[in-house]
């Protein structure tokens, strides 16, 4: 059986073969003003900070606001404000919401993953991104660059990819 495909039979004269950007989705949020994006299959769920129970541990860094236990599951909550060395995140605001996120555990590789909570400002929602368009980071605080993987232009909103394996890793917690 020959099979054969013309050049002309799609309307823009293509055989119907063409490269896709790759793409991937990334839930947005903000913090201070600035936009922030976590691939998605990262983030387990999203809570509403004021709605959560936290403890807070005694001489724990100022980053780390306390534990929270989630259905059985006690996890960290860190507050991203601090941790990129801005404003901490107003943890009475109706906005303001914790990703509970996973990340590969690099302590203890019998272990899955490592789930933390970062508390944000507000989420903004879900976003598909073209990947090859993201680029590196440039002239960001001390704080923030090792924690990105680059910045992405979203219709002209400047967006700040993080890495969500170097906050687990960071000396911050």
């Amino acid at each position: 059986m020959n099979v054969s495909v013309s050049a002309g039979s799609y309307p823009n004269g293509s055989a119907g073969f063409h490269h896709t950007a790759p793409t991937q989705q990334f839930l947005l949020f903000g913090q201070e003003g600035s936009l922030f994006a976590v691939e998605l299959i990262t983030v387990r769920e999203v809570l509403c900070l004021n709605d959560q129970s936290i403890s807070p541990i005694p001489n724990a860094l100022p980053f780390v606001l306390g534990l929270t236990n989630l259905r059985g599951e006690i996890l960290a909550v860190g507050d991203f404000g601090r941790l990129i060395g801005a404003e901490p995140v107003d943890t009475q605001h109706s906005h303001s919401r914790i990703l509970v996120i996973e990340a590969p555990e690099p302590q203890d590789v019998s272990l899955r993953v490592m789930r933390m909570g970062l508390a944000v400002s507000q989420v903004e929602g879900v976003l598909s991104l073209n990947t090859e368009e993201i680029v590196s980071a440039v002239e960001v605080s001390e704080e923030l660059a090792p924690l990105l993987k680059g910045l992405y232009d979203s219709e002209g909103r400047l967006v700040m990819i993080l890495d969500v394996e170097a906050i687990a890793q960071s000396d911050r917690w």
